[in-house]
C-alpha cells in the first residue's frame, strides 16, 4: 500500500510580503507535504489511487501523461514504485539527457518508470496503445489523467479547504489542468464562504481553462465564479523571462520562500500585480496555495 500523505500541510504568515504589499498574506505549503517530494499532485494522485483500491481495482500497470519534467509524472512514478506497479509515463517536450541528475526526470527514471517522449498530439494514441498492450498481457491497468484532472482529484482539494482555520478573502494559486481549482471552488462553496478563488494559468488560455474546470464541477455551479487568469503565463508552459526571474529572486530574498518559474513564481507575480492594481484591496486576508514545482527549477539547462 502507498503511504498516506502527512496532512494538514503547514500554513504560515508571510510577514515581510504582507507589510510590503499591505495585505495579510498566508502561505499554504503543499510543497512541504513530505511524501513523494510534495506538491498538489500528491493529494490528487493519492485520491485517485485510493478510490481505485476502494472499488477493488488494484492495478498492475499505471499510465499517465505530462510534460517532460512533470511533477505529476514524478508522483505517479514514486507511488507506483511503492506499489510495485509497472509505470508508463507518456511525456511531451524535450527529453532530458540520460545521465542527468536534475529535475523530476531523475526521480521517475530512478523509480523504474518507462518513459515515452512523443509530440503532444500523439499523447492519446500512445496511451491507448500502451493500455491495449498491457490488457493483452492480462494485466490490470489504471490510466491516471494528466495532472490528476479527475473527479477524485477534485475531491482531494475540496477536502483541503477543511484544513484552513479561517475564511480568507481570496485564495490564489497556480492553475494547470484545473482539478485543484475545481476542488478549491467546491470546498469554498461547501462552507458557504465568500472567498474568491483565483487560478493563475501556467499554460492554457482562459477560455479553455474555464471550460475544463467547468467540466469537473456540478452542472449548476455558477460559471461566473471560475476565475482563471491567463495574463501571467509568460509565453506558456515552462516559459519565463528576465522579469519573472528577477521577481522570484526578490521574493526569495525578501521572504525566504522558494518559488519556481513554471508554476508558483507566476502565481505569486500575478498576486502582486492584482494587489498593486487595486483589484485585491489593502488589508485583504489572502491565502497563497504553494502547489510545489521546485524540481522544475533544478531541471533548467540540465
Amino acid at each position: 500500500m502507498i503511504s498516506t500523505p502527512t496532512l494538514p500541510s503547514p500554513i504560515h504568515r508571510l510577514d515581510r510580503l504582507s507589510n510590503a504589499w499591505c495585505i495579510d498574506l498566508w502561505a499554504k505549503r503543499d510543497d512541504l507535504i513530505p511524501q513523494y517530494l510534495g506538491g498538489n499532485k500528491v493529494r490528487k494522485v493519492f485520491g485517485i489511487l485510493r478510490s481505485a483500491f476502494a472499488s477493488g481495482d488494484v492495478p498492475d500497470v499505471l499510465i499517465t501523461n505530462g510534460g517532460a519534467e512533470s511533477n505529476h509524472a514524478r508522483v505517479v512514478a514514486l507511488m507506483g514504485a511503492q506499489l510495485d506497479c509497472k509505470v508508463h509515463l507518456v511525456l511531451h517536450g524535450q527529453e532530458p539527457f540520460r545521465n542527468s541528475t536534475s529535475g523530476n526526470s531523475f526521480f521517475y527514471r530512478s523509480a523504474g518508470a518507462t518513459t515515452h517522449y512523443v509530440d503532444s498530439q500523439n499523447i492519446g494514441t500512445t496511451i491507448q496503445a500502451l493500455e491495449r498492450r498491457a490488457r493483452e498481457q492480462n494485466l490490470s491497468v489504471l490510466v491516471i489523467p494528466g495532472g490528476g484532472h479527475s473527479v477524485d482529484g477534485v475531491k482531494a482539494y475540496e477536502k483541503a479547504i477543511d484544513e484552513l482555520t479561517f475564511e480568507p478573502d481570496c485564495i490564489v494559486h497556480a492553475s494547470g489542468t484545473g482539478a485543484t481549482q475545481a476542488g478549491l471552488l467546491q470546498g469554498v462553496a461547501g462552507k458557504n464562504w465568500r472567498t474568491r478563488v483565483i487560478g493563475i494559468s501556467v499554460a492554457r488560455t482562459a477560455e479553455r481553462g474555464i471550460d475544463e474546470i467547468a467540466k469537473l464541477l456540478a452542472a449548476d455551479f455558477p460559471r461566473k465564479l471560475i476565475d482563471f487568469r491567463d495574463d501571467y503565463r509568460f509565453g506558456g508552459y515552462e516559459k519565463f523571462d528576465d522579469v519573472l526571474i528577477r521577481f522570484v529572486k526578490d521574493v526569495i530574498r525578501e521572504e525566504g520562500i522558494p518559488l519556481d518559474l513554471t508554476y508558483t513564481g507566476k502565481a505569486m507575480y500575478a498576486l502582486r500585480q492584482l494587489v498593486f492594481s487595486g483589484e485585491i484591496e489593502s488589508d485583504s486576508k489572502i491565502v497563497f496555495l504553494h502547489t510545489g514545482g521546485l524540481l522544475n527549477l533544478t531541471a533548467i539547462n540540465s
